[in-house]
């Protein structure tokens, strides 16, 4: 298919099509493309057929008696089966819910615990303690008074 040459229609589009299940400008459009594409009327064609044929199978075929059994067995009495194994199981799925919600709860407090605990201030080194800043004379960094000069020592033998 080249890019000039328009798309074909999908076997999805051909089965509502021939079912009516088009809206009036899809129809249109597909009845445009369908006047000048061999392959797609080729296709619907194929499509009509296949219906015509299952139409008729239909009426010509009859299940046997044994079969309604298992067609009631996985239709109509499953949803009676899901509830009793539902009710079976009624203790483990309370008990796994009472566990989740339980390790919720004790997750959520200890993140809320180390989120909210105050921290201890451990003091830097050469940072002042409490309540001193550099001003103070205890601290470290604080300014001192001159020392007075010495008089300098007499040399070793």
């Amino acid at each position: 298919m080249s890019a000039r040459e328009p798309m074909h229609l999908t076997d999805e589009q051909l089965d509502d099509y021939v079912d009516g299940a088009m809206s009036d400008a899809q129809r249109a459009s597909a009845e445009a493309h369908l006047a000048s594409c061999e392959r797609c009327r080729h296709g619907l064609d194929a499509t009509r057929a296949l219906l015509a044929t299952a139409t008729r199978e239909r009426a010509a075929i009859t299940a046997p008696a044994e079969l309604w059994p298992l067609v009631a067995s996985s239709t109509i009495h499953l949803a009676a089966m899901r509830r009793q194994v539902l009710a079976s199981m009624r203790g483990l799925l309370i008990g796994g819910a009472i566990v989740i919600a339980a390790a919720t709860a004790v997750i959520t407090w200890q993140v809320a615990r180390w989120k909210f605990e105050p921290r201890a201030v451990v003091p830097r080194a050469g940072a002042p303690g409490p309540g001193l800043h550099a001003g103070h004379a205890g601290h470290p960094t604080a300014p001192r008074a001159p020392e007075a000069p010495r008089a300098p020592e007499p040399p070793k033998p």
